[in-house]
């Protein structure tokens, strides 16, 4: 169920881009507030109008004139070519007025439109003009310090603008004193980029990336297509790093060193091909088993083992590709795995063939009585019967039918037990909120979780190379001064 639903997200956020690439589109949830138009003499609508093939937009004047003293409601915001524009209903006409003809009837937020976090989240400036912090969630509310928070800045922060953390598009935080929200929402589209998140033990993320290809290279910002910074990275380097950047493609662009330079890397580039540090869990179904080869990218490389039928496994590192192709997402994944001592890559392009889940999360018994059983085939040994309003955690799940309805084996535990339930969406139901990372899925070894604590700062300085040359200079020197004062001693003698 969980996985059905990120496949449509998706596959929502990809139209969603396409369709946005000329506009500073802040998407995520927004937080409504109330303008009163300032103009004297009032101020007219404007109209988004796209052209044909939905790359460029203008904002249209509208005949609607809006007197002045008149208050709005603001349910959005588009940044367009220097003007802040703000969606507003009037008159039953959705529009947009310019947020220099009106003023915020509170110009100050302070966190009463604050939401908390689970846990204290992490964000480093990346942004090489630095960041505005603001009074309120929203471009229309003005600074809250006088200058921009500088590039490098890593700020700490509890409350967002929403109580999904996956829609916050701003964070309540403080910076030198002043508390204030800044702009979080990372969408990757080109030159849109303030923050990157940093990593906490509480990510998918281990802070490890791979190189599979050679030719892989550094950009100066996580869009590819800014200018590169490091090129012809070859094939099977390993890199380590702290901060990363949530693209729109659904991929991720770390923060990473190559021979002293520093620069962004895509995780998912058609140039060259990456493995990402990405925590998650691998249940074998194939009849027969899957092969676990030597090298990734390629199904002639050796096998070194065969992971049998109901293998329970932790990924720790993974490449994968996502298509869509007549309505369906395609997606081709390659996973590192440790199977019984050995090291190797998986590949699994089947959802027959294994399940993969990045987040284990609850399920809620809705039926009188749900069987489970040792395998998912309902012939399989039936282990127990779980009750009506149980809670169990679900670490697996892939879709099939059930009496013309769709239906999901899940791969459970239930009071020490697991085994694997089949359910409509009728009998059992996600438990919101209740997502798990699969560090360890159902008695899985414990992954080697790569170290992120050594990894580069986001500050600008020397390359590493030219310290080393500095620190052997200055050693040098250091060491002919001793030797001549040792020599002057001695003449003196």
């Amino acid at each position: 169920m969980f996985k059905k639903l990120l496949c449509v997200i998706f596959a929502a956020i990809i139209c969603l881009a396409c369709a946005t690439p000329a506009l500073a589109d802040n998407g995520g949830y927004f937080t409504p507030f109330t303008v009163k138009v300032e103009a004297p003499t009032g101020t007219v609508l404007y109209d988004q109008v796209w052209n044909s093939d939905m790359t460029l937009s203008i904002m249209r004047p509208m005949s609607i004139f809006v007197p002045n003293g008149t208050a709005l409601t603001v349910t959005g915001e588009r940044e367009f070519e220097g003007e802040v524009y703000l969606a507003v209903s009037y008159k039953d006409f959705d529009a947009y007025i310019q947020r220099s003809k009106v003023s915020m009837m509170s110009d100050f937020a302070g966190d009463d439109l604050a939401f908390p976090t689970e846990t204290e989240k992490k964000i480093a400036v990346i942004n090489p003009d630095g960041i505005v912090m603001r009074k309120g969630p929203s471009l229309a509310y003005g600074r809250a310090v006088e200058k921009n928070i500088p590039y490098g800045t890593v700020l700490t922060y509890s409350h967002t603008n929403s109580k999904s953390k996956d829609d916050a598009q701003w964070a309540y935080t403080e910076y030198k004193g002043t508390a204030g929200w800044i702009y979080i929402f990372q969408c990757g589209v080109e030159n849109i980029y303030d923050t990157a998140r940093v990593l906490d033990g509480s990510d998918t993320f281990t802070g490890t990336v791979r190189t599979l290809t050679d030719g892989a290279f550094l950009t100066e910002t996580p869009y590819a297509g800014s200018a590169r910074v490091a090129e012809n990275i070859p094939a099977n380097t390993e890199l380590s790093f702290r901060y990363y950047y949530d693209n729109v493609d659904y991929s991720v662009s770390v923060y990473v060193e190559h021979n002293g330079i520093k620069g962004w890397l895509q995780t998912m580039n058609k140039a060259f091909k990456v493995a990402l540090g990405e925590k998650g869990g691998l249940y074998v179904l194939a009849e027969n088993g899957l092969p676990m080869y030597e090298k990734p990218l390629d199904t002639t490389a050796q096998v070194i083992a065969t992971l049998p039928r109901n293998t329970n496994l932790c990924v720790d590192m993974q490449h994968w590709f996502a298509d869509i192709k007549e309505s369906e997402i395609i997606l081709d994944r390659w996973m590192h795995v440790n199977y019984n001592g050995t090291d190797g890559w998986v590949y699994c392009g089947n959802s027959n063939d294994c399940c993969y889940m990045s987040k284990a999360y609850d399920l809620r018994i809705n039926a009188d009585n749900i069987s489970l059983y040792a395998e998912p085939s309902e012939d399989s040994q039936i282990l127990g019967t779980i009750t009506k309003d149980t809670s169990l955690s679900c670490a697996y799940e892939f879709e099939t039918v059930k009496n013309d309805e769709i239906a999901y084996w899940s791969f459970v535990s239930h009071n020490g037990t697991i085994g694997w339930i089949f359910t409509t969406e009728a009998e059992a139901s996600y438990v919101e909120g209740s997502e798990k990372q699969l560090d360890t899925p159902f008695g899985a070894e414990e992954i080697n979780r790569a170290s992120a604590e050594n990894a580069l700062e986001l500050k600008d300085g020397l390359p590493t190379n030219v310290i080393i040359i500095i620190v052997c200079a200055a050693a040098a020197v250091v060491t002919i001064v001793i030797v001549a004062v040792v020599i002057v001693k001695k003449n003196k003698k």
